[in-house]
């Protein structure tokens, strides 16, 4: 069997989509990150191209042409966010992008056994998504229509002939389908479904944290939910899923609900028996919660009510979606607290590395590597000619302005306080590059060679030290530099991959102290028509 020439992982014949990193091994290999800030529209990230492409132009061959893509800078291609045919796990599918983690910068995950990234994602994963319903959930496709028409959006008939029969009445197969009418729905949202200890889940709650999944799923890979065999266009029920050939996507998404309550549940049950109680701003956020949804819903033209049935269907009303996010906030202090105890020693790292060293390597993480972090304010050069073959050509005095203004913004900084945060300011109110110039124009865990040549060189003097400034001459114009600092790049996610592992121990262990049962034919799921 032929290997990944990326990751080394195992490929099928006549396939060039590695299953386990999701590069596509037919494409030319080219440096690949993932930055921090948020997504912007294709129209803006055009413009950042075009202003800013710092790093080596090849990445941006494997940039997602997705409907909301990143910053120019951003270029985790949509084949490493959504790999084909098999992933790594189903849980890790599902919510691997849900988990606010420093992202791997590379295109391939420097995860030995596949640890990292997935912290606490059932956790985390509630606070994202509340945050995506606040600010208009549906990516797929948001609410446009008055509420009469969202109403009748979030009914179905009777569930289709391929509905696959009942199963292990022990487990998520015990039904074929889930889905009920919307009176049903109506009818058993007080019907508790599952227990941990004295703590109970109705079928109003369970159907905001499976409308919650499935919303998630689709935020995150949206148009290349297909990579998954996902069709959101059809009924849930009536698909085989990525997990397994026994159970259909519906059947899926609701263990991961399942899951995701017992994780959520037992954080809460952890955090009261410890005496931690919910913070004053996580109350003031539960407080402003209901405003906060009926301002995003009068801007489709829609009650709360409307919202809610469109995003998380009949049966569940903003009650079942308050508890929803309270849960979450009653269980964060125990997992901020416990999670912040785990800092690994130098001495745990070099142990840690030296078990995986052989897996860190196949990811091109060597012991001598240096990752650095590194601030800029881009100022491109104007004017210029462009060709017939759309090459465009700058002359010297237009090059000599561009140095002029860039000299003119490094020597205002030099006039000032000249530290790291009066840099950052500047750099979000005078920077190009709209890759970075909303988070004061900071690029961290850059590699050798990420970069184009003149700006890499720049970083990676052996003479470098924090706190050097200067100006360099890249294709895109004059940028204004400040080095912030190096380490070595192993250590970065040595670190992170340790701590990933005693963050899922802990998670493991939280659900293994609180046991939960599950009444599978008392569970019934309103509907939403997804596409």
């Amino acid at each position: 069997m032929k290997k990944c020439k990326y990751c080394q992982a195992d490929l099928e014949e006549n396939t060039t989509l590695c299953p386990s990193c999701g590069r596509d091994n037919a494409a030319e290999e080219a440096p690949v990150t993932g930055g921090e800030t948020a997504p912007v529209s294709a129209e803006e990230t055009a413009s950042a191209e075009e202003a800013a492409p710092v790093e080596k132009a090849a990445a941006a061959e494997e940039a997602a042409p997705a409907e909301e893509t990143a910053p120019a800078e951003e270029t985790a291609s949509a084949e490493e966010t959504a790999p084909a045919e098999e992933t790594a796990s189903a849980e890790e599918a599902a919510h691997a992008q849900d988990t606010p983690t420093e992202p791997i910068r590379e295109g391939v995950k420097a995860t030995p056994g596949k640890i990292a990234l997935v912290v606490a994602a059932a956790v985390v994963l509630l606070a994202v998504l509340v945050a995506l319903l606040v600010s208009g959930m549906k990516k797929t496709a948001q609410p446009t229509q008055p509420s009469e028409e969202a109403t009748a959006a979030a009914t179905t008939e009777a569930a289709p002939a391929t509905v696959p029969p009942d199963g292990n009445p022990d487990d998520v197969t015990c039904k074929g389908t889930y889905t009920v009418t919307d009176q049903e729905a109506l009818d058993n949202k007080d019907t508790v479904v599952a227990t941990i200890g004295d703590a109970e889940l109705t079928n109003g709650q369970l159907q905001v944290y499976y409308w919650m999944e499935v919303q998630g799923f689709l935020s995150n890979y949206g148009a290349y939910a297909s990579y998954f065999g996902l069709d959101y266009t059809q009924p849930l029920d009536t698909q085989v899923s990525m997990e397994s050939e026994d159970m259909t996507w519906q059947q899926y998404f609701l263990q991961c609900a399942l899951n995701n309550w017992h994780q959520v549940q037992s954080m809460a049950l952890e955090a009261e028996k410890a005496g931690l109680e919910m913070s004053q701003e996580d109350r003031k956020t539960l407080e402003e919660l209901k405003p906060s949804l009926e301002k995003n819903a009068e801007s489709y033209g829609m009650t709360l009510e409307d919202l809610l049935l469109y995003n998380i269907g009949p049966g569940a009303g903003f009650d079942e979606f308050v508890r929803y996010e309270e849960n979450y906030f009653k269980g964060i202090p125990y997992y901020e607290a416990e999670t912040a105890k785990l800092v690994p020693s130098d001495a745990e790292l070099e142990e840690y590395f030296a078990a995986h060293e052989q897996e860190y390597s196949q990811s091109g993480i060597t012991k001598d590597a240096l990752a650095v972090d590194v601030r800029h304010i881009l100022i491109g050069v104007d004017g210029g000619t462009t060709d017939e073959n759309g090459t465009t050509t700058y002359s010297d005095e237009e090059w000599a302005q561009c140095e002029k203004d860039a000299q003119e913004v490094l020597d205002s900084w030099l006039a000032g306080e000249m530290t790291e945060d009066s840099f950052a300011v500047l750099a979000n109110e005078k920077s190009e590059d709209g890759g970075s110039n909303t988070n004061g124009g900071l690029y961290e865990r850059v590699y050798e060679g990420q970069m184009v040549d003149s700006f890499n060189d720049w970083c990676f003097d052996t003479t470098r030290e924090t706190g050097d400034y200067g100006l360099v001459k890249s294709p895109y114009g004059y940028h204004v530099m400040y080095f912030v600092g190096s380490q070595p790049r192993w250590k970065y996610y040595a670190q992170q991959d340790w701590v990933g592992e005693r963050t899922n121990q802990l998670l493991a262990d939280a659900v293994e102290n609180h046991p939960m049962e599950v009444s599978y034919d008392k569970i019934s799921l309103g509907y939403i028509q997804l596409g």
